[in-house]
């Protein structure tokens, strides 16, 4: 299949993403009450995302810098149109109307969460649950495209999920998904792309991911509940993605010979692309992982079936992993807040707690990230582009 082949799947293109999960610094591996989980991306905490009310605007600071996806990783359950949310329910649609205003397109999550509930035997629900992110999505609007929504995503790396789900899943929520879709008339013309990443394991001899996508594909195709669609869908909706880490020549080599040797008309991206700081190692300091990432990004640009990638991540984890894990982020926290937002009273959990609003500095990768997304989004003009120069910068609003 061709790229055009897929709906909205060409609006994407080239994919300059980030994956983004912008947690308050006193937030905690076992998220505080008043969180419950890390779906920050919701009109609860409009400070961080956007610009108004002094926000700190991760979106519009994003989109200035040539970023046009943003990898997304939890979505709460949203309340029923024109309702506020109830409990444990979380409003996502300013945000898209956000990253609608500012170009940018959101990868929608359904969950390793979501997942885990099916395999667990409680499908019923989580169908109920698909059905209202998908009205959500679409703003109660099935009959035109959803405003600041680019794909569906469907776990993530289920091949390392062990127990907890596999493969069926996957396609079960896809199930869901599609029914949902269904339910509510959304017109193919305007479904979104679906992809479920998958990891960069090597389990034998073939390329990283590739048996993976593989299981995907059979099970996809053999999929009753999609029935005669199943083969339909994989040709017509799905977008493979991995998580690679690797350096820019493997990449290179991936992308232009391993991938489409196995998968040649199969449009795919990276979904999670980057490299901690390791001590003892090549990239051992903030200014090694730019450099390290500058050649992954100069080796994973758009091209033939290629989509683009995402760069893991915005925001280093340092308030929810330790050691190298908390170290993959463009920003850090400076140690200053800007400012606070308070949950909405009345909202359970946490009606009334307030949450900081993080002064973030640019590491190094910034630049990096910054100076290949604007040169691959900006028009050519009649000189050269201009390269950001950014160290450790204090991210401001403007």
């Amino acid at each position: 299949m061709s790229v055009s082949a897929i709906p909205n799947l060409e609006t994407l293109v080239p994919i300059l993403g980030v994956s983004y999960s912008p947690v308050p610094s006193d937030d905690t591996p076992a998220p505080p009450q008043k969180y419950f989980d890390t779906d920050f991306t919701n009109s609860t905490f409009p400070l961080i995302w956007g610009t108004d009310n002094s926000g700190r605007g991760d979106v519009k600071t994003l989109s200035d810098s040539g970023v046009n996806f943003l990898h997304l990783y939890n979505w709460s359950v949203p309340p029923a149109p024109g309702s506020s949310p109830g409990d444990y329910q979380r409003d996502h649609l300013p945000f898209l109307k956000e990253c609608g205003a500012r170009n940018v397109k959101a990868f929608v999550p359904i969950s390793n969460y979501f997942l885990g509930q099916i395999h667990q035997g409680n499908g019923a629900t989580v169908k109920a649950d698909i059905l209202a992110m998908v009205t959500e999505v679409y703003d109660n609007k099935p009959t035109s495209l959803p405003t600041g929504a680019g794909m569906w995503g469907i776990g993530n790396e289920y091949d390392l999920a062990g127990a907890l789900f596999d493969v069926n899943d996957v396609v079960t929520a896809i199930e869901y998904l599609v029914d949902a879709e269904n339910s509510l008339g959304i017109p193919a013309a305007n479904t979104l792309p679906v992809t479920s990443p998958v990891s960069f394991a090597k389990p034998n001899t073939l390329p990283p991911g590739v048996v993976a996508i593989q299981n995907l594909q059979t099970a996809i195709e053999a999929s009753t509940a999609l029935g005669s669609k199943g083969c339909k869908f994989w040709s017509s909706r799905f977008a493979a993605s991995t998580n690679p880490f690797n350096d820019g020549a493997y990449l290179k080599n991936y992308i232009d010979t391993d991938f489409p040797q196995y998968f040649p008309d199969l449009p795919f991206f990276f979904a999670e692309m980057g490299f901690p700081i390791i001590a003892g190692t090549n990239v051992s300091t903030p200014a090694e992982q730019a450099a390290f990432v500058k050649a992954q990004l100069a080796a994973s640009m758009h091209r033939k079936n290629f989509l683009g990638c995402c760069v893991f991540q915005f925001l280093d984890q340092s308030a929810m992993k330790t050691g190298s894990e908390a170290t993959f982020g463009m920003t850090k926290y400076s140690g200053t807040i800007s400012t606070t937002g308070t949950i909405p009273s009345g909202y359970t959990p946490g009606g009334g707690d307030t949450y900081p609003v993080d002064v973030l500095s640019k590491k190094p990768l910034y630049t990096s990230v910054e100076d290949s997304y604007l040169a691959q989004s900006l028009p050519l003009g009649p000189g050269p582009v201009i390269p950001a120069h950014v160290t450790e910068e204090v991210l401001v609003h403007t």
